[in-house]
């Protein structure tokens, strides 16, 4: 966990990773968490990690993030606050596991992950 953006560049992490999906649809990175940073309009947004989906059939990648529900700065989150649906928040929120963190990305359906424009 890197609660600096200049405490990133130490020890040659690249803060970008490229994972494809396993056979069941399935994959795993292995990263450092984050640290909080700056929102665009001031104050900090909670930790969170960037996502593209490229995926076959799509004309265009998908942007989301992956924040996490351990963390407690979630509830000042201005891209978190700004989905007024709880459910919908969910999507974006990897939930704690014996080693790590579990996050299911859904392109359809009644879970479908939150996506943004960018």
């Amino acid at each position: 966990r890197f609660p600096e953006a200049a405490d990133a560049s130490a020890g040659g992490f690249r803060g970008f990773a490229r994972c494809p999906t396993d056979a069941r649809g399935e994959y795993a990175i292995l990263t450092l968490k984050p640290g909080r940073v700056a929102a665009p309009e001031g104050g900090l947004q909670a930790p969170h990690i960037d996502v593209l989906v490229f995926a076959r059939g799509l004309l265009k990648h998908l942007v989301t993030r992956i924040y996490f529900a351990d963390e407690a700065s979630n509830g000042e989150d201005p891209v978190l606050a700004g989905l007024a649906d709880p459910a919908r928040r969910g999507t974006l929120v990897a939930e704690r596991t014996d080693d790590g963190y579990r996050f299911d990305i859904c392109l359809q359906g009644e879970r479908e992950t939150v996506f943004f424009d960018a």
